[in-house]
């Protein structure tokens, strides 16, 4: 098991407290309360401690060997001089055994890639299945194998990343890239991948080289410069590959998908150096906004990132995605309001300190969620389908946008 120990002055939490034992301060559970299914609560937390200490419980396995010889660079981290100790294991697993026995249990069958529409017909009236048991709120999420997804969720999750390029071309933003992200400094990176979606967006069968050998130029440049970004500049690389994995992947007409494959290797470990580098040393922001946006920007980009590979394992595996574990323990804010706020409302609505109490497990948001699907942002409803898209097909009623 992989915990994070903080470096502050926080208090340890009422059940380590009342037992008199040594808490190891993990958010949002310590491992004694984990191990022990204990409710673990601190006093006082604060915003900051929140933001940047969270537990991650995942089999601590080895990382998956690559065979791509066209990717040697990225395999070995493309660049960035990377020591194991820094790589966050819980973003690295492949779950190849745990793989092994799922897919024992149940065929596999690949989704026909060029099957999947343009505009998915989604049935006019779907009828909810009743649930025999009201939804329990679990202390810790138990999500610890993968887990098969059928057709209209895979094709719903992939349609709803790639609407993410064309909100990049036309609005300078998207669902993990805050308005307010790079308003004082754009990174190359940043800038890179708003081109190279804007293009996209203009896609002809005589531009689709030029794209295509435009990808590869910045992916080529990403990696001759990772070994001097700072935390800012990483966090603007590791978009930037999301962005051009999501054209390559997921765009049979791009016929980039080889080229593409190897690279979800890099995307991994840059994914997990960008996070744990996150927590070792943590950027110092010029007010509570300002750090709030940078996090959340962070942590959306790391669960997109981990996202983007299930997807691709269910597309390739017959539905099975190998992403469940470590997704379910990755941080998520459930106020979602606070994404599209500007400043000022963002103050006063809630004040900077109480930010922390929006911070939950994805694994424990999906399973105790029994809400309106109207209310869901596109964010939420996207992993919410992924999770709960089975029992609940309320929320595959949204048609969502594909890349044309």
């Amino acid at each position: 098991m992989l915990g994070y120990i903080s470096s502050t002055r926080k208090k340890s939490c009422r059940q380590c407290v009342k037992a008199k034992r040594r808490c190891d301060l993990g958010y949002p559970c310590c491992k004694r309360c984990f191990t022990k299914a204990l409710d673990c609560a601190y006093p006082n937390a604060s915003v900051r401690e929140a933001e940047v200490i969270i537990r991650q419980a995942t089999p601590d396995l080895a990382l998956p060997p690559t065979t791509a010889t066209s990717a040697s660079s990225g395999a070995s981290g493309g660049g960035i001089r990377l020591h194991m100790e820094e790589i966050d294991p819980a973003l690295l697993q492949a779950f190849s055994d745990s793989s092994a026995s799922a897919s024992g249990s149940r065929p596999e069958k690949s989704l026909d890639f060029e099957s999947i529409p343009i505009a998915h017909p989604w049935p006019q009236q779907i009828y909810r299945r009743p649930r025999t048991t009201p939804p329990q709120r679990p202390l810790v999420p138990h999500f610890s194998s993968p887990t098969f997804l059928n057709d209209p969720q895979v094709i719903f999750l992939i349609s709803g990343m790639c609407a993410f390029v064309p909100a990049l071309a036309y609005n300078g933003h998207n669902t993990f890239i805050h308005s307010h992200l790079y308003e004082e400094q754009q990174p190359s990176a940043y800038q890179d991948s708003v081109a190279i979606s804007a293009l996209y967006m203009v896609k002809t069968q005589k531009n689709i080289t030029v794209l295509a050998k435009s990808m590869d130029a910045k992916i080529a440049a990403l990696i001759a410069s990772s070994h001097s970004w700072t935390l800012e500049e990483h966090l603007a690389a590791v978009q930037a590959l999301i962005t051009y994995q999501l054209i390559r992947l997921f765009d049979p007409t791009m016929n980039l998908q080889s080229s593409a494959i190897p690279h979800n290797h890099l995307l991994a470990v840059w994914t997990a150096h960008l996070w744990k580098r996150s927590f070792a040393h943590p950027l110092t922001l010029p007010d509570c906004h300002a750090s709030w946006v940078f996090y959340e920007s962070l942590r959306r980009t790391v669960m997109i990132s981990v996202f983007l590979r299930g997807a691709w394992s269910c597309v390739t595996r017959g539905g099975l995605c190998d992403q469940v574990p470590v997704l379910a323990r990755l941080p998520l804010t459930t106020d979602d309001k606070l994404w599209v706020e500007n400043k000022n409302m963002f103050e006063s609505r809630t004040p900077c300190r109480k930010k922390a109490e929006a911070l939950v497990a994805y694994g424990e948001w999906s399973a105790r969620w029994d809400g309106d699907p109207r209310n869901l942002s596109d964010f939420q409803r996207l992993l919410l389908v992924a999770c709960r898209g089975q029992e609940d097909p309320r929320l595959l009623q949204k048609e969502p946008v594909l890349l044309e």
